[in-house]
This record gives structure tokens, sequence and C-alpha cells, in this order.
């Protein structure tokens, strides 16, 4: 009798161990590894302060010391060579206790915080992705999507985006190399670099805060301007309906940055171009526009050649095509003028979730980052990631700052 009432208080207390473990496992900030560069065949790198050299696959320190002086890294067949010490396996962590230091031939100096992971991708080439916390790699993030000279609560909305972001990324890209690159593809991250004292100001004011819908992380997605009416996020990629992505009207954008632009075109070039991704188009003489959605945006466009036949694409295959920098966004008009054509559109980016320009707007005429997010994206919860449990949406990723 008292050895089964000891073995019931032994299961309930591994229980409760077990399931208070799972609760945490599901509520922890993640570590973000971002993709810093990618296919070098070496790099100098120097860590201030104590350092180690840990093998990745084992877990395990092969070597430390109180500071690494500039040293080349190089990758040769299983080999990491950093500087005069080589060192076997093809995953390997240099973690310091200050910062790393890369230096590139241009003579800048690119310097993280947290650890640098080298990883062989072939027997000369590697990749370098930085691991750190979450909150100090917003801190690398948020001067570059907008700079600290912005009102107080329009980079406190960019920085609960961005952190909402990063940890949808996190979740879903956990058996990949890196969760994140550091370009509009992704986010732009610029390291310890690109730390302001007003921009870390906004993420500490909002330390820990994400968005979520229905309980989940909600991957929210932003860009430069709306153009005055975001997108929905189901016109470009494919996943669950989600509302808090869903367009809505913008008039704050209207007042911003990237707001209206004009690109000329010749035809003969656009041709090229199409030609050169598969295309069959002969000489230009004419584009229409064949159907926009909701948002105004282009859905499908007509391109149709001196011999009456045409090309059909979708407004994103076409801009992708001729260039995102070049055509700005979706919501456009084309007037043809021979051998050439104006594009005059207005909005920057994809148009998803936040405008950052409209958001500016807004805490200029005095709201604060709560009702910023209230309207980007509609319905969705703000909350502590510590209260989150699950990051069960499948959006396919695409780009958050173009």
């Amino acid at each position: 009798m008292f050895h089964g009432f000891i073995m019931k208080k032994f299961l309930i207390l591994f229980i409760l161990l077990f399931c208070n473990t799972c609760i945490v496992r599901a509520i922890e900030s993640p570590d973000i590894r971002v993709l810093v560069m990618e296919n070098l065949d070496n790099i100098v790198v120097s860590a201030s302060g104590h350092y180690r050299i840990i093998d990745q696959k084992a877990k395990a320190t092969i070597f430390e010391g109180d500071a690494l002086h500039k040293s080349r890294v190089l990758s040769r067949g299983n080999f990491i060579y950093i500087g005069k010490r080589f060192f076997r396996g093809n995953r390997i962590r240099i973690d310091s206790s200050q910062d790393i230091t890369i230096y590139l031939d241009n003579g800048e100096r690119k310097r993280y915080r947290g650890a640098v992971d080298i990883i062989i991708k072939d027997k000369i080439k590697f990749n370098l992705v930085n691991h750190l916390d979450l909150e100090t790699y917003i801190k690398g993030v948020l001067y570059h999507e907008v700079t600290d000279r912005w009102p107080m609560d329009a980079m406190k909305a960019q920085a609960v985006a961005a952190r909402s972001y990063a940890v949808y990324q996190a979740h879903e890209n956990v058996k990949q190399d890196y969760d994140v690159k550091t370009d509009i593809y992704s986010q732009v991250y610029g390291g310890r670099n690109a730390e302001r004292f007003r921009t870390s100001l906004a993420v500490d004011g909002t330390k820990g805060e994400v968005l979520t819908y229905r309980g989940s992380i909600l991957p929210a997605y932003f860009h430069s301007n709306s153009g005055d009416h975001t997108e929905d996020a189901a016109e470009l990629w494919n996943h669950h309906d989600l509302s808090p992505l869903r367009g809505v009207p913008d008039p704050y954008s209207r007042f911003g940055k990237n707001y209206t632009w004009k690109k000329n075109f010749k035809s003969a070039d656009v041709q090229k171009r199409l030609n050169a991704k598969g295309y069959p188009a002969g000489p230009i003489v004419n584009i229409e526009v064949v159907e926009r959605n909701d948002s105004g945006r282009i859905r499908k466009i007509k391109v149709i050649d001196s011999d009456g036949k045409f090309v059909l694409l979708t407004g994103k295959d076409f801009r992708d095509i001729l260039g995102p920098n070049d055509i700005r966004s979706n919501n456009y008009d084309i007037v043809m003028q021979g051998f050439y054509f104006d594009v005059v559109g207005k909005g920057w980016g994809h148009g998803v979730g936040m405008s950052q320009w409209g958001a500016y707007e807004m805490a200029k005429e005095g709201f604060d980052y709560k009702k910023i997010l209230e309207l980007y994206y509609p319905g969705a919860d703000l909350e502590q990631l510590d209260k989150v449990e699950s990051t069960e949406y499948k959006v396919e990723s695409g780009k958050v700052t173009e």
C-alpha cells in the first residue's frame, strides 16, 4: 500500500513537471538565426572578450580564448580554418562574451551580438548565420525599417510587427539552417551597427509583445506605402483565411512618401525581359490591364505584340519581371507612347499588412501604436509572447518590406 502511494505521488509529480516543461517550451522566446552572408570562400573575423569555438554537431566547446584577433576563415573539405587553427566538421560556432566583427573587402565592418555559425555548403563555400536572442535581433532590424527620427508610436508599431513576423518564421523554419535573411525579402537587419537609442527604446517599450489571431502567432507582413488601400494576403500567398491580413482602406498613406510614382520603359527592353523568362512575345504594341482586385491592384495583365498574339500574366509576375524597384506596387495604369510606355502608380511594396508611412502619419496625428496595429491588422490581438502557445498557421513566406 505504502509503495503504491509513493509511486502514485511520483507519477503525479512527473506529469506536473513534464507538462510544465511542455508549457515552457511552447511559450519560450526563440533565438533568431539570421543568414547574414552566404556562399563565401573566405572572410576575416574577430571577437572581443572571451570567446569559444563550439562544434555544433557534438554541442561541445573545442577551443576557447580571451580574444580572437583578426583571423581569416576558410573551409576546405570537412575542415574549417580560423587563422592558424583548423577544426574538423562542417558546422561550428563562434560564441563571444561581447561582439563578433566581420571585415568586408571594401573596408566596412559588420558587428554582431550573440554567436556566428559557420556552415559549410560545399568544399570551399560557407554561410555565416548570426544566432541571437529575439529582442536584440529586433533592435538590429528597426533602424533599417524605420528611422530613429520617426514618432515613437510608429516605431513601436513596427517593433511589434517585426517581432511577430520573426517569431513566426523561427517556428516555420526550425528544420532549416536559418530563420530569416538580412534583406527586403525577409526583414532588413544590420546587427549592432544598426542599433540606435530611440529605436531601442521602442523595442524595450514593447518587449515581448506580438500579434496573434485565434491564439496563434500572426505573420505580420508590412510594406512601405499602401497607396490608400492595403492588399489581401490571399492575392499573393496561399494560406488559411486570416481576416487580419485582408485589405483595408488606408487614408493615412496618402500623405506619406512613395504614395505616387512614375516609371518609363522602352517596349523593346520589356520584350527582351519577357523573352528571357520564357514568354514568346514579339515587338510590343500594347499592354492592357485585364483585371483588378478589390484593392485596385492588377490581378491580370495582357501584353500584345505586333502579330496580334498576346501574353497573359498575373500582376505579380509582371512586376517581378520588370523589377519591384521599378514597378513599386501592383496598383498602376499604363500609358502607351509608341516605342515606350509610362507606368503611373501609387504605393510601394506588396501592400499586405501595415503601411509604414501610414503608421508614421497616424503617429503624427496622435494615434498610439495599439491603434495603428488595430487599423492594419483588424481582429488581431496584442499579447505577450509568453502567453502564446501556438504557431500553427501555414502561410507561404513572402516579401515583407519590398
